[in-house]
């Protein structure tokens, strides 16, 4: 008996130890993991089981990864954004169905791909990521970006478009048809991006009319805030309504019909014997004030209301609209007072100097204070003069679509075939009275009398940059569709 006692001694000893020695191991290589080894893109160990849940135009995609270590914190980095898209919503859960916030933080990373970070370094997490497609990144993904600046100082189109477009086989050539998509450059915010030349792939269906038609607009460029500026281009259902070349396969898509508010024409303001009459809004006597409506702001606000004011969710306020009225260069006389009628001064403004003589216009607009219209929200940016985030095309960026003054350019996409207001004031003139940059009717970027009453008025909005789209590629059989609900 006592050999035997002794034996199951030993036997119960040597369980004890080894049970022992196990546990000690095991401890102290959890403990070694999380504490030795380099952490630093090193893979984990013990295996920090993450699922991804990526929905895309409503279908739900799963994807699984195993992480890695940062920092002291579980990095994933599974899925890469498509292009035209931006994250939208993330929600986080752990295993237990409880939501997470504060220890997970989600960014999207240089290479495009999402990254979600989980500091509290626990198992089983489970993210939901709705990605959203954004008319801002849309626009990119669709277009391929033209290098270099253009040469300003030639009207740009397509000449084949041009000569299509027109009769009057004199005086269709453009001076350049090489510059023509995509391209970048600078104002206020950063970097923008805009269209120039013969494109159709610029198109957008935003908001109904007050009778339940569809309203056309078409991309004048991606503001460096992300927002996007429209110009109106007609009302209807289908686009045989606002294009009359529809079905001519050649021409279809490159202007618009005189619809809506393009087809009556109006003054910009309904006397041009003062200096004041240049501006979208002025004050009596004062160089550059905002207390009374142009004729040409009147009308559109009353349009606005009728057919966009259910719409103005989706509208930015704060981008504004530059009428630049501050002095050129080429002044004559004392330019220090405003109100002349026959004192024999002229002023010249900057958009004459920029686009007349440099031919060089610009996005930045000079006076932000007082000509940069901007809604009453727009803290403290703009003159916050405006009841509703509606104006007019600038003749700078008439220029950078492809217009030059004294040249007719029946190709590029801002060509109507009728006449239009823009926001920009050219002179005042002791003879010739008070001018305003205007698109003539063959496209030339022309300037005219403010009471001359044969131009229309072409609305232009700022969409905000979080603008989502539910479907188009820009064509105008696929124009983008603006998400309103």
């Amino acid at each position: 008996k006592k050999p035997k006692l002794i034996r199951n001694l030993v036997i119960l000893f040597m369980i004890t130890f080894i049970g022992s020695a196990i546990y000690f191991k095991t401890s102290s290589s959890k403990y070694q993991t999380t504490q030795v080894i380099p952490i630093i893109n090193t893979k984990v160990v013990n295996k920090p089981w993450w699922t991804l849940n990526i929905t895309k135009d409503g279908v739900k995609q799963t994807i699984k990864s195993s992480g890695t270590i940062e920092n002291s914190e579980y990095i994933f980095e599974g899925y890469a954004i498509p292009e035209g898209y931006d994250i939208g919503n993330v929600t986080c859960t752990r295993r237990d169905k409880t939501e997470v916030s504060g220890d997970i933080t989600l960014d999207k990373v240089e290479n495009n791909k999402i990254k979600i970070t989980d500091s509290s370094k626990k198992r089983g997490t489970i993210c939901e990521v709705t990605i959203r497609e954004l008319l801002n990144h849309k626009i990119l993904a669709d277009n391929k970006l033209q290098e270099g600046e253009p040469d300003f100082s030639k009207a740009t189109c397509n000449n084949e478009i041009a000569i299509a477009n027109t009769s009057n086989t004199g005086q269709y050539r453009c001076t350049d048809e090489t510059q023509n998509g995509v391209y970048k450059s600078e104002d206020d915010f950063g970097p923008t991006y805009y269209y120039r030349g013969s494109v159709n792939n610029n198109w957008v269906k935003f908001g109904k009319n007050s009778e339940g038609q569809d309203i056309w607009w078409r991309i004048i460029r991606i503001n460096g805030n992300g927002s996007v500026k429209l110009i109106y281009a007609g009302e209807g259902n289908s686009p045989s309504d606002v294009d009359p070349n529809y079905n001519d396969e050649k021409l279809r898509g490159y202007f618009m019909q005189q619809t809506g508010i393009n087809k009556t024409a109006y003054t910009f303001n309904s006397s041009n014997t003062k200096s004041e009459y240049v501006g979208y809004m002025y004050t009596e006597g004062e160089v550059n004030g905002n207390e009374a409506n142009s004729n040409a702001k009147t009308i559109i606000d009353e349009w606005y209301v009728q057919n966009l004011q259910d719409y103005e969710q989706y509208l930015d306020g704060t981008t504004g609209f530059c009428g630049d009225r501050t002095y050129s260069t080429e002044n004559t006389g004392d330019v220090t007072n405003q109100g002349w009628t026959s004192t024999g001064k002229n002023i010249y403004y900057g958009a004459y100097l920029r686009l007349f003589s440099a031919k060089a216009p610009s996005y930045v607009c000079p006076d932000k204070t007082n000509d940069l219209y901007t809604t009453s929200n727009a803290a403290e940016r703009g003159n916050k003069a405006l009841t509703n985030p509606i104006g007019l095309i600038t003749a700078d960026e008439v220029a950078y679509a492809g217009g030059k003054k004294d040249s007719s350019n029946y190709g590029y996409w801002l060509y109507t075939r009728s006449i239009y207001w823009t926001l920009s004031p050219v002179y005042f003139n002791v003879s010739k009275g008070v001018r305003v940059f205007i698109v003539y009717h063959n496209g030339d970027l022309d300037d005219s009398n403010v009471n001359y009453s044969s131009c229309g008025l072409r609305p232009v909005v700022n969409l905000k940059a979080e603008t989502l789209i539910s479907q188009g590629d820009g064509t105008i059989d696929k124009p983008y569709i603006v998400k309103t609900t």
